[in-house]
């Protein structure tokens, strides 16, 4: 018999309500925004974690205390392998999608798998519209998801593990491959998930990812703070996607261009840091006549954007990957 339940979730607030519902058992939060940043191909939980500790403490957190962060986690989800229940949590989303991903793959091969291993994942929730994720809940209505759990299948881990081998890997071909003819079924909500993600590379056609281009879209009809850029951006996107950090960074990368696509609205520009992240949400932009030529598809982008990012396995450069939205492929 198992001894304890295990709750995985993608991050404190879903975390927290579970922890304050009447549902017993430990609560674990998966703390990694993945939908940027390097990940490595084919190595274990543990070693992805050094990568990524690295990269989220940046120049910001400690390094030491970022990666004890990282062990304690994986030390959790490492014990349950032993004796317990485990309950994954999660929904619809890129990040919360490739969070999942990431754990099955760990179970798919773990020595000694733990005696159950349950989901519940949803995308819509009665009387929440628009549903974002399990932090607009309460505590009492994430209690009444929890009869509601399935079993994970062999062939829900075993995709899972093919999928998130794919998803690290530095050649994009065998993900596309899954999106054009793959089994969509087995994991519900992978697809849109990740054909989400092969959308954040530049498009061919004018050489800006979906995140850019709807940046400079909202810029081309009224000047915004950053911070509220942020928030009409979220509101284009069909599940969440992007978080500030990862849109700011976008912002920069569209005002630092060879030619800037986005200014200050005063002429001046604030350089973003992760240091400055208050006083930059406060900055009024706006399109810049690039901009407003990369729109009306008059320039290309590409090779504008100096590119220096992760997408999973793939380290996208100036000259990188493109998105083919016509061909739904992706061209060097």
């Amino acid at each position: 018999m198992a001894t304890t339940t295990l709750h995985v979730t993608n991050g404190d607030g879903a975390a927290d309500l579970i922890k304050a519902s009447a549902i017993t058992g430990d609560v674990l939060p998966w703390r990694d925004p993945m939908h940027h940043g390097p990940f490595p191909k084919a190595t274990s939980l543990t070693e992805t974690s050094v990568v990524r500790a690295r990269y989220l403490a940046g120049d910001v957190f400690d390094l030491t205390q970022t990666q004890n962060d990282f062990i304690a986690r994986d030390n959790a989800l490492q014990n349950a392998s032993a004796s317990a229940w485990v309950v994954l949590w999660f929904e619809h989303d890129l990040l919360d999608q490739l969070q999942l991903l990431q754990i099955l793959d760990h179970f798919h091969r773990a020595e000694t798998p733990p005696e159950a291993l349950e989901l519940i994942c949803i995308d819509q929730f009665d009387g929440i519209e628009p549903f974002r994720g399990l932090g607009q809940l309460t505590a009492e209505q994430i209690t009444t998801l929890y009869p509601d759990k399935t079993s994970v299948t062999t062939a829900q881990l075993a995709l899972a593990s093919d999928l998130w081998g794919l998803f690290c890997n530095p050649d994009p071909a065998g993900l596309l491959q899954w999106l054009q003819q793959g089994d969509h079924q087995t994991l519900p909500f992978m697809h849109r998930a990740l054909q989400r993600h092969v959308e954040e590379y530049p498009w061919q056609h004018d050489g800006l990812s979906r995140t850019e281009r709807q940046l400079l879209t909202l810029l081309s009809k009224e000047t915004l703070t950053a911070g509220k850029l942020f928030v009409a951006n979220m509101e284009k996107e069909n599940a969440l996607y992007i978080g500030d950090w990862n849109t700011y960074s976008t912002i920069e990368r569209l005002a630092t261009a060879t030619k800037p696509l986005v200014r200050g609205s005063n002429g001046d520009y604030q350089t973003w840091t992760r240091k400055n992240a208050e006083t930059f949400t406060q900055q009024t932009l706006a399109l810049t006549a690039t901009g407003e030529q990369v729109l009306a598809n008059k320039i290309n982008a590409h090779g504008l954007i100096d590119r220096d990012y992760w997408l999973g396995g793939i380290h996208l450069m100036k000259d990188g990957w493109q998105w083919d939205d016509r061909q739904q492929t992706l061209t060097t």
